[in-house]
């Protein structure tokens, strides 16, 4: 059983140097504070301490320069890795002379973080070899081994520092089982361990990894073997966020048995017990491998394969569990906050399953009737809404354009009463459009769902210095109506058409998929010729083109949430 544990100018530079060599809280001071000198001069002490402590002879070192040493070490630790280093600060400087140019004078330099984590095991060896040439006082702590550990999870190295970080922690275990007390690894050693895993990269391998650390964790704890191995609510989190980014096909499967692992072992000790970032992670996991409508509609897959079509009913059965735990049963570390919703509501969004719509249409109604009785400590926003209308926007059902412009009806009220996370913009006035275009009834149903459609794009231009200008999808969208919704030889589809086309020439949002559209929408090809006014696609005048952002402009961006890095 897991116990309940505790967790516990020139010259100056020479005269520094000398007092840096001979003073321990002078040398604290000047390497270890990040405000005391400039990171490059810092970097300069580091270096000078570093060659004179590890190329002594064994058995020479002094106290001043054991306890040196470990000071050193916090201080290449804590280097920042955004800084120049002296060397490439000057080769900069002198390039930016010869060139006579100011243009990247002060562009930060990325440091050679691997040589920060080579620093400190140079020093760490030189400590253990000045222990076995008789000098005891000298050997490493499990601070020192913890700097290291840190030094190469920050050094950018990606899995070869995560294997780095796990071959030292294993060895500090190790040495401890010998019989070396001053080396037991503690709950600090196993967390920066599995975060370098969590932030290795390499695909599937790093979230087995970092879990098989979690899992010996509990091992060396329940056995007795590390009394500080006991892992706290940061080391699942750790696990968990890093299978909420990977593709393997069983990702989310193992994040949610992970969550489970978790909630056994608090009924033993309640510090681990699954928090709100637990959950949204395994719901982030969910999301991640819930089918995309745009990649399958084109036969590619974003996500290597790992799509699963009851990925999102699972991620809203999660976030229904999340509610009653909180709302029924009181259970305030699970509250769903505002990234739940938004993690299972963007995987509905990208979702095309009919019946995502109607799961989405009463999640945001929920979050609406929880806010209108003051259950939420925090306010829905734009991101629920439209991602509500854009599931009815892909939903090619019968009057679904109507529950769409419902749902904006409503954001538009909650804005109107002052809750401005819900402002309204261009993405969800388009996608009522959009719904609108799929209207698949009869003549009649068409012709009322174009109405709509009509009215909604004349509020959004009436409306547009509060909720954005139409863009190019906007009109694309519009025209599509045009051409889906009003009979070819009716003379409203020739009108609005035309219309349409030159508001969009005018406001220089023509791009192709417009042009793709009123080509559609022209009643025949002398109307599109004439619309074209002699134009072709590939000769369109500047004026016409020049709002035109077709690849970033109304892109739908893959939001998974942020799960708070913990």
């Amino acid at each position: 059983m897991l116990r309940q544990c505790s967790f516990p100018p020139a010259a100056a530079v020479v005269v520094v140097l000398v007092i840096l060599c001979s003073s321990t809280s002078v040398t604290t001071g000047y390497i270890t504070s990040k405000s005391a000198l400039p990171t490059p001069r810092q970097l300069q002490y580091l270096k000078q301490i570093t060659v004179e402590i590890c190329d002594s002879p064994p058995g020479e070192l002094t106290d001043g320069m054991i306890a040196d040493s470990h000071q050193v070490m916090k201080g290449w630790t804590r280097l920042s890795k955004t800084a120049s280093t002296l060397q490439q600060q000057q080769q900069q400087q002198t390039s930016v002379i010869n060139n006579k140019s100011k243009k990247n004078k002060n562009t930060p330099v990325v440091i050679a973080s691997k040589e920060n984590a080579v620093a400190v095991e140079n020093l760490v060896k030189r400590l253990i070899d000045e222990t076995k040439a008789g000098n005891i006082k000298a050997n490493p702590t499990t601070e020192d081994y913890n700097c290291m550990l840190e030094s190469w999870a920050r050094s950018g190295e990606g899995v070869f520092a995560a294997e780095r970080c796990e071959q030292i922690l294993t060895q500090m275990q190790q040495q401890y089982e010998k019989g070396d007390p001053q080396v037991q690894p503690d709950l600090s050693s196993f967390k920066i361990s599995l975060m370098a895993w969590k932030h290795a990269g390499g695909d599937t391998l790093s979230s087995f990894r970092a879990q098989r650390i979690l899992e010996w964790m509990i091992s060396l704890y329940q056995s007795g073997r590390n009394g500080k191995a006991c892992p706290d609510q940061m080391c699942f989190d750790s696990v968990l966020q890093s299978w909420s980014r990977n593709n393997h096909k069983r990702a989310p499967v193992y994040a949610e048995t992970l969550l489970g692992t978790m909630e056994k072992l608090s009924h033993d000790n309640s510090r681990l017990r699954p928090r709100t970032l637990s959950f949204n992670a395994v719901l982030a996991a969910w999301a991640r491998a819930a089918p995309n409508h745009s990649s399958t509609s084109s036969g590619k897959h974003d996500n290597h394969g790992t799509d699963n079509p009851k990925a999102w009913q699972r991620a809203v059965d999660i976030l229904s569990f999340m509610e009653n735990l909180y709302f029924i049963e009181g259970n305030s570390d699970v509250e769903p906050d505002l990234v739940s919703y938004h993690i299972v509501m963007g995987a509905l969004a990208r979702s095309a399953d009919p019946r995502a719509a109607p799961a989405a249409d009463k999640i945001l109604k929920f979050v609406e009737a929880k806010h209108k009785e003051g259950s939420l400590s925090w306010k829905p926003d734009k991101f629920l809404f439209n991602s509500a209308m854009g599931c009815w926007a892909h939903a090619n059902t019968k009057d679904a354009y109507r529950k769409a412009c419902s749902i904006l009806d409503r954001q538009i009220h909650y804005f109107e009463q002052g809750i401005e996370e819900c402002r309204p913009d261009v993405y969800g006035f388009t996608s009522v459009l959009s719904t609108c275009a799929s209207e698949p009834g009869d003549k009649a149903n068409k012709a009322k769902a174009f109405n709509v459609a009509l009215s909604t794009f004349q509020q959004l231009v009436q409306n547009q210095e509060e909720y954005g200008s139409p863009n190019h999808v906007t009109y694309g969208t519009m025209l599509k109506c045009v051409a889906h919704l009003l009979p070819r030889d009716s003379p409203e589809r020739k009108k609005w058409t035309r219309k349409i086309f030159r508001e969009c020439t005018a406001n220089g949002m023509v791009g192709g998929m417009v042009l793709a559209r009123v080509r559609e929408a022209s009643s025949s090809s002398a109307e599109y010729k004439e619309l074209m006014q002699g134009h072709s696609k590939g000769q369109l005048p500047k004026t016409w083109t020049r709002n035109v952002h077709e690849k970033s402009e109304h892109r739908r961006k893959a939001f998974i949430g942020k799960r708070g890095e913990v």
